[in-house]
């Protein structure tokens, strides 16, 4: 007899601890306005819907046949859930490309391809919504960040993806996660970090936050693909947060510089790792092969040419901070992403900072000192392979001034040493020694050579 009230009494108890059965909610969602100040919302279009207060699961909208259909994401939205929140408050993101949601840490996370999507977001935090029975109702008006800035460039949209657009006063920004408090994280990179762009109807967009939001500054534009680069000059030119500028089409053949990549870089006959590696023949900043032309800490893509004043002999001005460094701290992380190199935010497509393997391989050139080159005042090095030539003249380099131009050539590879994180791998002449690698603090301005890799 006792046996058996202990049993009955274990049933119950377990019963209790089984999850209690919900019943699926419904939602009458309706969103206001269009996603972009060009672009009507189009079939194929997500808005994910997260209920402030809610682990785990959220909704997922979704245009088809010009009407909003929802799925529920990270389990089904059952009446239970809603039970349990205290203010009923939603915060609602749109991205233009198909991400990936994850859960953790309390936070839900975008990415797409394994990264952030550093374009324009739409949004709205802090949204009422009601709860009647297993009903949620809401109207959503989306709009994007006040701050940002998108840039419209017509008749590329077809293949906007083999473009990507750079400017030294435009930082790239992703909405990263979507805390569970409603709070929205960003991710931002450095300002002149190239951006992908967004097809629209009638072109591609290109969005970022501004540096200098309604001030009068002097603008270079890039778009880059592969094989040719465009530029844009405006001189005392104002940009206001939260406009989209309608730039000229890139083959009005007017308004862009056009600039084919072949015409950048010399054929040494160099190749590493079953690659072709082509070095451009000129300094990143510099239109000829004597012009010393900007100088970089290493990870950095603004220099001193474009608003980098202070090469401190300390880390109180690095992109990065001091030890310990937000980025490059250690292990793997020894080669520079492509939104910390100054060569591919310059320049794009194929075009990069040396690798420490690529530098070896240059350094194994017929190369010697020249005084004077092509009787241009400009000492340097040259190096000589496949019938052609490439100089690399004695720029010196920034810490607290310039030094040792005519007599010193230092040239950031991007590779950081694989001991000692607070330094990076260099090229190194002067008038009294070869060439060597070596290797020295992140934050010293060196100049920078590119290459062009197939």
């Amino acid at each position: 007899m006792v046996a058996g009230l202990v049993s009955c009494a274990k049933e119950a108890s377990e019963q209790e601890n089984m999850p209690q059965a919900g019943v699926p909610m419904t939602f009458n969602v309706t969103v206001l306005e269009t996603k972009a100040a060009k672009t009507d919302w189009a079939d194929g279009d997500k808005i994910y819907v997260f209920f402030n207060g809610l682990e785990t699961k959220y909704l997922m909208l979704e245009r088809s046949s010009g009407a909003w259909t929802n799925t529920s994401g990270g389990g089904t939205l059952l009446d239970t859930d809603f039970s349990g929140l205290g203010t009923k408050t939603l915060t609602a993101v749109h991205f233009p490309v198909d991400v990936a949601v994850a859960y953790a840490d309390s936070k839900f996370s975008f990415t797409s391809g394994g990264k952030p999507v550093y374009n324009y977001y739409l949004f709205e935090t802090g949204k009422d919504y009601t709860v009647d029975g297993t009903t949620v109702t809401a109207t959503l008006s989306m709009g994007k960040p006040a701050d940002m800035v998108q840039i419209h460039v017509a008749g590329i949209q077809a293949n906007v993806s083999d473009y990507t657009f750079g400017c030294t006063k435009i930082k790239p920004v992703a909405c990263a996660s979507v805390g569970t408090d409603g709070a929205i994280t960003e991710s931002v990179l450095q300002a002149g970090a190239r951006l992908s762009g967004i097809a629209d109807a009638d072109g591609g967009i290109f969005a970022g936050r501004l540096v200098y939001p309604g001030e009068e500054k002097d603008y270079k534009f890039t778009v880059a693909s592969d094989d040719y680069i465009y530029t844009l000059n405006r001189s005392g030119k104002t940009l206001t947060a939260g406009k989209m500028y309608n730039f000229p089409a890139l083959t009005d053949g007017t308004n862009w510089t056009v600039t084919a990549a072949s015409d950048l870089y010399v054929d040494l006959g160099i190749t590493v790792g079953g690659k072709k590696i082509y070095w451009a023949k000129y300094n990143l900043g510099a239109t000829t092969e004597t012009a010393y032309g900007d100088y970089f800490a290493w990870g950095e893509v603004t220099g001193y040419n474009e608003g980098k004043t202070d090469f401190a002999d300390n880390w109180s001005n690095y992109y990065f901070g001091a030890s310990p460094f937000t980025k490059y701290t250690g292990g793997d992380d020894v080669t520079l992403e492509k939104e910390d190199d100054a060569a591919y935010a310059a320049l794009g497509g194929k075009f990069r900072m040396p690798t420490q393997a690529e530098i070896d391989a240059l350094r194994s050139l017929s190369a010697s000192w020249v005084t004077n080159y092509k009787e241009s005042g400009i000492n340097g090095y040259k190096f000589t392979g496949n019938g052609n030539t490439l100089f690399l003249p004695a720029a010196g380099y920034r810490s607290s001034k310039l030094y040792a131009t005519g007599s010193l050539t230092n040239y950031w590879s991007s590779s950081r040493h694989n001991t000692y994180k607070e330094h990076a791998w260099h090229l190194e002449h002067s008038s009294g020694e070869t060439h060597i690698l070596d290797f020295d603090y992140r934050y010293y301005g060196y100049s920078v050579r590119p290459v062009f890799s197939e």
